[in-house]
């Protein structure tokens, strides 16, 4: 036991000293007077930007509290939104990237006697909910936008790679479902568990029968976690309009959907990478241009905005930290 808790410290150590120098870095290679200045000029517009994104993060709360079942009498949605948002900080700014950031919040959660493996199954489920609602929204935003009057300029912009990538990620959900539907459960691993890559296998193992026994026991619950996902996503998909509007630019909702759910499929790629740095901006570049909004000065403003708030939520995150970490840890699983 005392070597496990010595391991459990050291990846704790490593897992801190990485985020911390991720967002070392983010924060030198940020233009914090050009930050500045945006804001300046957006002025009170900024806090419509900001009031957007609170209330996604307080929909992407209530699709992760569903899935808590019982447990989620243990902790109130204000603590849970902190817990959300120091997880979702942290897989911004980590290079281990959502992995690192469900895997806090599964450990900050036991502050509230809710045992580890409770916690790791809820964020399990509300990942994968969170990710089929995300699938869902991009295909519809795609799709409406190859049959509006952008089409041509779209298909002269991006090719057949719109097809491709849109064949490809329709793929990945009917993976998922028939994953969740069809397939039998496995039997169990008869294999040796002493071993730190036994462990971690047997583990991971567990953690996906929960999310299947979850999608065919709670199935109600499972579509609850999903619909709450869908308003997240639409919601904080505004922050795209709003910016766009408040610029000038001709825009409608939808362009702010399509936009958002482009980048972030974009940004995955370079998840590893914190704060996604320049990987986010070429993202905005090129989804703009491919939706007919070009020019340097508007592509800046909208990369500069989107970064302000990136970092007034760091902020926020590192204050929920502050608090929630003196709280006494309970170590049961």
């Amino acid at each position: 036991m005392g070597k496990l808790t010595q391991l459990s410290k050291l990846i704790k150590g490593i897992f801190l000293f990485l985020s911390l120098t991720s967002i070392a870095i983010f924060l030198a290679q940020s233009n914090l007077t050009a930050l500045k200045k945006e804001l300046s000029s957006m002025g009170y517009h900024f806090i419509v930007i900001l009031f957007t994104t609170f209330a996604a993060y307080s929909f992407g709360t209530l699709a992760w509290w569903v899935c808590l079942g019982a447990a989620k009498k243990k902790v109130n949605l204000i603590e849970l939104f902190a817990i959300r948002q120091i997880g979702e900080t942290v897989g911004l700014f980590n290079p281990t990237s959502i992995i690192g950031g469900d895997l806090l919040k599964a450990d900050l959660i036991t502050r509230y006697n809710i045992p580890l493996k409770e916690g790791l199954n809820s964020v399990a489920i509300s990942r994968i909910t969170a990710v089929l609602s995300q699938l869902t929204l991009f295909l519809i935003a795609i799709c409406w936008l190859i049959l509006s009057p952008l089409k041509n300029d779209v298909i002269s912009y991006a090719g057949p790679l719109i097809y491709i990538i849109c064949i490809l990620l329709l793929l990945v959900m009917i993976l998922i479902f028939y994953w969740l539907i069809v397939t039998k459960n496995p039997s169990e691993n008869k294999a040796s568990t002493a071993t730190v890559l036994g462990k971690a296998k047997a583990q991971v193992l567990s953690l996906l029968l929960t999310v299947k026994d979850f999608y065919r026991n709670q199935n109600k619950t499972f579509w609850y976690s999903y619909l709450l996902f869908v308003l997240h996503w639409t919601v904080g998909s505004l922050e795209f309009y709003y910016i766009l509007k408040f610029l000038g630019a001709t825009v409608q909702p939808i362009h702010g959907l399509i936009l958002d759910m482009s980048v972030i499929v974009l940004k995955s790629i370079g998840a590893f990478i914190p704060g996604q740095l320049g990987i986010e901006e070429i993202a905005n570049k090129l989804l703009l241009s491919m939706v007919g909004i070009t020019g340097t000065s508007i592509w800046l403003s909208v990369s500069l905005l989107r970064r302000s708030r990136q970092l007034i939520w760091l902020s926020i995150g590192f204050i929920f930290y502050l608090f929630i970490k003196k709280k006494p840890a309970h170590v049961f699983i």
